[in-house]
């Protein structure tokens, strides 16, 4: 099948660590079909250096049409998000009218993207498929009415990675008949356990320290100064946190390692250099760094109360209040503490390796997308 998958969240020599979830995936679809990816560029990325090392192995063609972006906000009561989505979309039906040849199916990554590719799909009779993987969805949606209704009408399936994602849907008006649970998934054969000492050492931290780690934005959904906080209640010379990750600001402290995103094949030494790792977030689609974790066996602290819940079990690590500081605090204490504890979770996480598999994963959703081109 001659598939597309269109999604701005896609990494790049400029910028590697952005949609690595969404990389793995097509490069596993790319075993079933003849996949090409449409990746639209913001202008201003454009003046991004570019890494050395890259984002990984391609096996697909990928497109990356520039287009002027003008943000998200309201600015005098003007929604600069309205111009940014126009250019995106031009931009992108300009090169899906350029491919050498007309895919079967059009799937993309998260609802702007779908907006992005509704044109095409309406004009040249295209299956669109929308895979629907946000922390939320926010209440300005439901004044795009048009856009709504044009994709409601145009969208033949969703792809969800959660009960919280599909619900979510169900509000914005889309129908339930059309949409599958498919959870988000890792690689096993990147994502596994490594010498922890090895990788603390090339991170150059002393064995003896408890090493605290985050990999994520940082910003308040996330909450890596939630953390920060809670290693400070702590004040234990022992505990260091590592964070991984940009687009923030962390507050001032002694005792945090800071690594920039980096490409997602180097992000195995660094999870296996973590004792705990910790996401107090607010709000997740299904989180794909907590499958990670889970896969080098590190125990993991996360949050009640959002999709979060569906991915950790007590077995392999602790749920928190994420907006409670003591909470938070306590968990950390409990598995640097209780030794046989700590080895229990992280003996259950090898026993459940492989559960989550992301070539499992590409099969299911390669069968989906089949039966919906009918090929």
């Amino acid at each position: 099948m001659e598939l597309v998958i269109l999604s701005d969240h896609y990494p790049s020599a400029k910028m590697p660590g952005k949609g690595v979830f969404v990389y793995h995936l097509v490069q596993e679809l790319s075993h079933f079909h003849h996949v090409t990816v449409v990746a639209p560029f913001r202008f201003n990325h454009l003046f991004k250096p570019r890494t050395l090392d890259g984002y990984g192995n391609e096996r697909c063609k990928v497109y990356r049409p520039v287009y002027f972006s003008f943000s998200n906000k309201r600015i005098m009561g003007i929604d600069t998000g309205r111009w940014s989505r126009y250019f995106m979309a031009k931009a992108v039906y300009k090169c899906l009218k350029k491919l050498p040849c007309k895919p079967d199916l059009i799937y993309t990554h998260f609802l702007s993207n779908a907006f992005s590719g509704l044109a095409y799909c309406q004009k040249y009779a295209i299956p669109l498929v929308v895979a629907s993987g946000e922390s939320s969805y926010p209440p300005s949606l439901h004044a795009l009415i048009k856009e709504l209704d044009d994709l409601k009408t145009q969208c033949n399936h969703f792809i969800c990675v959660s009960d919280a994602n599909r619900k979510g849907l169900i509000e914005l008006g889309f129908t339930e008949e059309k949409m599958s649970i498919i959870p988000n998934a890792v690689n096993y054969d990147l994502f596994k356990p490594l010498d922890k000492l090895k990788c603390k050492e090339q991170l150059g931290i002393p064995q003896h320290k408890f090493v605290v780690g985050f990999v994520g934005s940082f910003i308040h959904r996330k909450g890596p100064n939630r953390v920060i906080e809670a290693i400070q209640q702590l004040a234990d010379k022992d505990i260091q946190l590592v964070c991984v990750g940009g687009k923030g600001n962390l507050q001032d402290n002694n005792f945090t390692q800071i690594i920039p995103p980096v490409p997602n094949f180097r992000l195995p030494e660094i999870y296996n250099a973590f004792d705990v790792f910790v996401l107090p977030t607010l709000s997740e689609g299904h989180c794909n760094a907590i499958e990670e974790a889970k896969a080098c066996c590190v125990p993991v602290i996360s949050s009640l109360g959002t999709s979060v819940e569906t991915q950790i079990d007590p077995s392999i690590g602790i749920l928190i209040n994420p907006s409670n500081i003591n909470e938070i605090a306590g968990a950390i204490r409990k598995l640097k503490d209780q030794s046989e504890l700590y080895k229990s979770m992280v003996a259950r996480l090898q026993q459940k390796t492989g559960e989550q598999s992301l070539k499992n994963r590409a099969k299911k959703i390669s069968s989906l997308l089949n039966n919906i081109a009918n090929v």
